[in-house]
């Protein structure tokens, strides 16, 4: 197979092959402690408004979780924390979920034959997934357009699949120190944790979740 890393929020065209949109810090780490709580669903949305409005509209009894230059939204269940949905209960909950990087990724790799996402948690496991798929074209995506730690999980996932890449304790490392974790380390916010960063630089091994996203009627993740 054909493996291509791209970064931005504007995956490449990849309809023949799969695509898998990458955010370690924090929304598909989040996204797996979720699911791993007994989450049914996340709906990943654009915006706030969105996320207010779909849940009025169409789900009453979702949860609403994400971030705005990585703090908390005003009205929302969750901010965008492992460890806050680790304090949770979530079976058989739908979330809704905006996030900075990822959820925007996601919502334009549709031009994909299948869309995944993935954190440093559950690479592996898709790495996994991958080469039982085996399709023409892999592209892996790192969401974050300047971030480092998406580009060390892409470049992970490559090397699992036999490519160019580095080891689960480089990508660990580059995630522990990258830009964006500093954040969390400094006590700029209560709720900005380091916790959430040891989560987001955690591996989960070969059974870990895949995430698979749908598109219609609404986009959808879910967990296998």
């Amino acid at each position: 197979m054909d493996i291509h890393i791209a970064q931005g929020h504007n995956p490449p065209h990849n309809i023949h092959g799969i695509t898998v949109v990458i955010d370690v810090i924090r929304a598909f780490t989040t996204s797996h402690h979720a699911f791993r709580k007994g989450l049914r669903c996340i709906w990943p949305v654009a915006s706030a408004e969105q996320a207010f409005s779909l849940r009025d509209e169409h789900l009453p009894n979702a949860l609403l979780a994400g971030e705005v230059d990585a703090l908390p939204i005003k009205g929302f269940d969750f901010g965008n924390s492992p460890w806050e949905i680790d304090q949770a209960s979530l079976e058989g909950r739908e979330m809704i979920l905006r996030t900075t990087n990822g959820v925007a990724a996601t919502l334009r790799a549709r031009d994909s034959r299948e869309v995944l996402v993935a954190g440093l948690v559950n690479a592996e496991a898709t790495a996994n997934y991958l080469r039982q798929q085996s399709p023409p074209t892999v592209v892996l995506v790192a969401s974050h357009p300047t971030g480092d730690e998406d580009v060390a999980c892409a470049e992970y996932i490559r090397h699992l699949l036999g490519g160019e890449g580095i080891s689960y304790e480089a990508a660990r490392e580059r995630t522990l120190n990258a830009r964006a974790a500093q954040k969390f380390f400094n006590g700029s916010h209560p709720r900005l944790r380091p916790d959430d960063i040891e989560a987001a630089a955690s591996n989960a091994g070969p059974d870990a979740l895949v995430m698979k996203v749908r598109f219609d009627p609404f986009p959808c993740i879910t967990a296998h």
